[in-house]
């Protein structure tokens, strides 16, 4: 969207579509006030034992039985893979939800078949499939792509949502019943400068809207018929659904809309690239050898050394072959050395075979962690044919389908005999990379690009085929919102950003309370709501941390994408206490400058409000 905001010293509430938060959050404020600040504010989220409104740029899903059910069966919360939505602890009557995903054999790949058909609107959503389309963060500010919601600002009758949402609430269900669950993924842009961000919202409005027989007859019920609660009546409101719905949010880096099933352990290894097109010595400040090695180091010497991470790493076209491989082992005291000479050609399948083989056979390699692997590189691959390749023990490519183009052949078929990357060279590492990702455990592929040439030594072909390496290496190498293009020069100082960005797991910072719960934390801290973290590699509690902690990291600017996951579900039970109860409850988002700033925050000079 275009940026056409007018900033002023006073502080001042804008509504505004996800996407196009925080845009005040831009330089030191003078004068009556100390920030800039902004205010994103999704109003009248009903939630109705049948309706649930949110308005928040987005991607929602919904699943009640029949939408999704071709892939989808009841399961017990016992059961081995089950995918499990708590039911409250304190009642006996109310049982968690549990499903199977049975889309395919791969238990990733059939939860993603769920979620793609329980996507049931989105903004963007030119071919109204219920599902986002995608969008390029640099061009997020200053382009026509998203909108402003909320207020005076009607971006919910946006043509490029989905068009059989446009003019309703983000969220509109009829008719939820237990069991029934849904999802919405927010995301959010500074436009500008860094910016730390709170996640906020209060109660709109809670009513019985009557008692039909049923309720009146039940013990559980509570309240008068003709109960309605206002904003300030959140902890004395007999409204029984506030207490009924459960609600979890977390911090969901890829914007998949799920929660990453796994520890918070990670491991991961660096890859990183020793070709020709890396100049100079490695001990000579300024080259770009020395930059790389400086900068992979820092890298590895921002990964938390408390036990979580475990770290290995290899070099790949040093002698056009794999080199230095070490295992995965504490960060502590872990460094990676570059060569001065025999840089050859960028063989990165093989790279990315013997590093994921690592990840799950290597002697100190943990079944349970989450796996990544973090590839520093400056253009495309190339490689010859009919070679085989070697490091720590493992072969590639290793004769699985997805390894290669032909697994009973030697060697990769796409290879070349010159230093030019054609197509069939991008075609066979871009395989190679999906089978990467997606086969079994899921690895996070993290791709860091310091090239500065953009079509180096890209072909015709390859060129009208994938456009540029950057694209080529966000669309086809790396997981989705992992990839980053970084000036060599700027690699060290960015280390600790980019350790924010790629070592994360699905940190829920809300989990499994009530809708009341939720509310309370969403308006407190004087109505800027929960204290949100731009380093989840930090230990900062966002309940009950204090929001300067020095744990607590501003959010990065550009137009980045920032997303955060806010689940609902109404758990198995007679629920008749909760027939015809509605709620209407605010999200927002407010974010102030992180210049000269501690995160303390200010008191909003409007709260969020219906």
């Amino acid at each position: 969207m275009t940026n056409d905001r007018q900033f002023s010293i006073s502080r001042r509430k804008v509504l505004a579509g996800l996407g196009t938060i925080g845009v005040a959050s831009a330089g030191a404020g003078l004068g009556t006030t100390a920030y800039f600040s902004d205010q994103e504010t999704f109003q009248n989220n009903q939630l109705t034992a049948g309706t649930l409104d949110m308005l928040v740029d987005w991607e929602e899903h919904y699943y009640n039985g029949t939408i999704g059910g071709e892939f989808a069966r009841l399961a017990s919360p016992e059961d081995p893979g089950a995918y499990v939505l708590p039911g409250p602890v304190n009642n006996p009557d109310s049982r968690s939800i549990a499903i199977e995903f049975i889309g395919d054999d791969d238990p990733q790949a059939a939860k993603d078949l769920f979620w793609d058909a329980t996507a049931i609107e989105a903004l963007p959503d030119e071919n109204d499939d219920g599902q986002q389309d995608e969008f390029d963060d640099a061009v997020v500010c200053t382009e026509d792509i998203l909108v402003n919601v909320g207020g005076a600002e009607d971006g919910l009758s946006s043509d490029r949502r989905t068009e059989s949402s446009v003019g309703e609430p983000l969220i509109s269900l009829d008719d939820v019943k237990p069991g029934d669950f849904g999802e919405v993924t927010f995301s959010y842009h500074l436009c500008d400068n860094p910016g730390y961000v709170w996640m906020n919202g209060e109660l709109v409005s809670a009513a019985e809207n009557g008692h039909t027989e049923p309720e009146a007859s039940d013990p559980q019920t509570g309240g008068p018929s003709d109960e309605v609660s206002g904003p300030m009546d959140l902890s004395t409101s007999q409204v029984e659904l506030l207490d009924e719905l459960r609600v979890r949010m977390w911090y969901d880096p890829d914007c998949n809309n799920q929660i990453t099933e796994s520890s918070e352990d990670l491991d991961i290894m660096i890859v990183v690239d020793a070709s020709g097109s890396i100049n100079g010595n490695s001990g000579t400040e300024g080259t770009e050898a020395y930059n790389l090695v400086q900068g992979v180091n820092a890298f590895i010497g921002a990964l938390p050394t408390n036990g979580s991470v475990q770290v290995g790493s290899l070099l790949f076209g040093e002698n056009n072959d794999i080199t230095r491989f070490q295992g995965l082992s504490s960060p502590s005291g872990f460094g990676v050395s570059y060569p001065n000479s025999g840089r050859g050609n960028t063989p990165l399948p093989p790279a990315l075979d013997i590093a994921e083989q690592e990840l799950f056979n290597g002697s100190n390699a943990r079944p349970g962690a989450q796996k990544a692997i973090a590839v520093f590189t400056d253009g495309g691959p190339n490689y010859e044919s009919g070679v085989e390749y070697s490091g720590g023990g493992y072969t590639a490519p290793r004769g699985a389908t997805g390894y290669s183009n032909d697994p009973g052949a030697t060697g990769y078929e796409g290879g070349t005999a010159d230093s030019s990357v054609d197509v069939n060279e991008l075609d066979e590492t871009a395989n190679v990379a999906d089978e990467v990702r997606n086969s079994g455990t899921p690895v996070r592929v993290a791709v860091v690009n310091v090239g500065d040439n953009p079509t180096e030594a890209l072909t015709g072909p390859a060129i009208t085929q994938y456009t540029d390496l950057p694209t080529y290496l966000e669309d086809e190498i790396a997981s989705t919102n992992f990839y980053f293009d970084i000036d060599l020069g700027n690699l060290t100082a960015a280390a600790d950003s980019l350790v924010a960005s790629v070592v994360v797991g699905e940190e829920v910072f809300f989990t499994s309370g009530t809708l009341r719960e939720a509310l309370v934390a969403l308006s407190g801290n004087e109505g800027r709501g929960i204290p949100l973290d731009g380093d989840r590699g930090t230990g900062f509690d966002e309940l009950h941390g204090d929001e300067n902690d020095p744990q607590r990291d501003c959010f990065t600017g550009g137009g980045t994408t920032h997303c955060v996951g806010l689940q609902w579900w109404l758990p198995v039970d007679h629920a008749n206490q909760i027939q015809g109860d509605s709620v209407a409850f605010d999200v927002g988002f407010y974010t102030e400058q992180c210049r000269h700033n501690d995160g303390t925050g200010m008191v909003p000079e409007e709260q969020v409000e219906a």
